[in-house]
């Protein structure tokens, strides 16, 4: 029998530390004499309430999870902590049903971007501090999830990235500890960096906040519709450079302090980030140069601005991408599934997973003109062991295999292919803004069904803790085991 009490005492108290949280856009709604203030309140006793009571309830005098226990807790954090999310939405002034509070908050944990509120102009500041607060703690537990947890849980080829220290010894353990602190820490120095660049370009504190947080995090909820394009190009830069660095693995950014800097360009990872991002670029450019009357440097930017944005699964927009003709379409679409480094806020496939499948299936090639050749899937210069190839191929399948199924049945309700398609894509990596008229970067999911709200949720769920974890907790062998 699964022993649920350590789980329920950690998703505990991660409810009852999003009470400070929420009591500070209570206080700066109330200094805008906005009365949302009491709805944040009010979230904020039910969150620590129950988070206590749960806490109290399932305190065992010590915390150690086994492997069932950490998947449990990786699912339940994040649908959880979406619940709590959604309270204020649902019980301020806002006209939306909780099916859309809900798709909002684990739209904003899961740092996805997808959004059901128009307005945003006119929104209540500490409604839109929260969304941007949302998206910043799920960039933290992000970092967290892609080089602690998932390692450990051998996910999805995530092993790959297993710390040499992930042992239970006392100083693998301390070693640990010093990372996450240098983590937390670079991802506040960044944030605290981006904050500053904006109010001195002459952003308000409010803007530069919340897209601080949600720029860092790669998340791309806005304070304004016209998400980006609200901005001049020199904030756009700030926001440009901090997508951009949110996409890189955070460990490999911290040898920049321990003299190291060469190591990031010497990573394959970060290498092929930056070639895809280099070509998809200098081809779409190359497009509207072509088919359509653009200038040079304008094109350049838009195109830089969101095809960084796309890739590092952000979601901010400058311009309607859609309107720059069917291969720029194509190409936002393709690129969606990507996403940025392991280790980083970024969602999608990642380009490492895409090297080792490159790699194996050349190997594959070889050995059908060699047959007594021995070949080994290579990454920074070590060898993969077949687990993890086999994980990542097995991941690649399942993604693809929740594409197909959530597409089938968001197209069953009456929603066109396109649409469909492309609205579980970017669910499923994370990214935000679909493709087409309805949910592309000019558009939002208000429209959308409930039903359908409902299942995006569960794709955003499936694409944040890639795909194995949510399918081992819903599988019934994990409760029979």
């Amino acid at each position: 029998m699964l022993d649920v009490r350590p789980v329920f005492f950690v998703v505990g108290v991660l409810c009852v530390t999003t009470g400070p949280m929420l009591l500070v856009c209570a206080l700066v709604d109330l200094a805008n004499r906005n009365p949302d203030w009491q709805v944040f309140v009010l979230s904020a006793v039910i969150a620590v309430g129950f988070g206590a009571l749960m806490s109290t309830a399932t305190w065992t005098g010590s915390i150690r999870l086994s492997l069932r226990q950490g998947f449990l807790l990786t699912v339940l954090s994040w649908v959880v902590m979406s619940f709590v999310g959604a309270l204020p939405l649902w019980l301020s002034s806002l006209p939306i049903s909780f099916a859309g509070a809900y798709f909002e908050a684990m739209s904003g944990f899961t740092t996805t971007g997808s959004t059901v509120i128009s307005g945003l102009d006119d929104l209540p500041p500490g409604l839109l501090l929260w969304r941007g607060l949302m998206q910043w703690i799920g960039g933290l537990g992000v970092i967290a999830l892609g080089i602690i947890l998932l390692p450990f849980l051998r996910i999805s080829g995530m092993q790959l990235f297993r710390m040499e220290s992930s042992d239970v010894s006392e100083k693998a353990t301390a070693r640990l500890v010093v990372l996450i602190r240098q983590i937390v820490l670079l991802y506040l120095a960044i944030t605290g960096l981006g904050v500053f660049a904006m109010l001195a370009l002459g952003a308000t504190p409010l803007d530069a906040a919340v897209h601080a947080f949600t720029a860092v995090s790669t998340g791309g909820f806005s304070t304004h519709d016209a998400s980006a394009g609200f901005f001049d190009v020199p904030i756009q830069a700030v926001l440009l450079v901090m997508m951009f660095l949110g996409g890189i693995t955070f460990p490999l950014m911290l040898l920049v302090f321990h003299g190291r800097a060469r190591a990031i360009f010497e990573d394959d990872q970060v290498r092929l980030y930056v070639r895809i991002i280099a070509a998809v670029v200098a081809l779409i450019v190359a497009w509207r140069l072509v088919a359509t009357d653009a200038e040079f440097l304008p094109a350049l930017w838009g195109t830089l601005f969101n095809v960084v944005s796309v890739i590092t699964t952000t979601g901010y927009a400058t311009e309607n991408y859609i309107t720059w003709g069917p291969f720029a379409e194509t190409a936002f679409l393709l690129i969606t599934l990507v996403g940025g480094c392991t280790g980083s806020t970024s969602g999608g496939m990642k380009p490492y997973r895409l090297l080792i499948m490159a790699r194996a299936l050349r190997n594959q090639l070889q050995t059908r003109l060699h047959p007594h050749r021995l070949t080994r899937v290579i990454y920074n210069g070590r060898v993969v062991e077949d687990e993890v190839v086999r994980s990542v191929f097995a991941f690649t399948w399942m993604l693809l295999g929740a594409l197909w199924v959530l597409t089938a049945m968001v197209a069953a309700t009456g929603i066109d292919f396109v649409t469909a398609f492309s609205a579980v894509a970017q669910a499923l990596a994370n990214v935000g803004p679909g493709i087409g008229p309805v949910i592309g970067p000019a558009g939002n999911f208000a429209t959308l069904p409930e039903p359908v709200l409902w299942i995006l949720s569960f794709a955003m769920l499936l694409g944040r803790l890639e795909v194995v974890a949510v399918l081992v907790v819903l599988s019934p062998v994990f409760w029979r085991g």
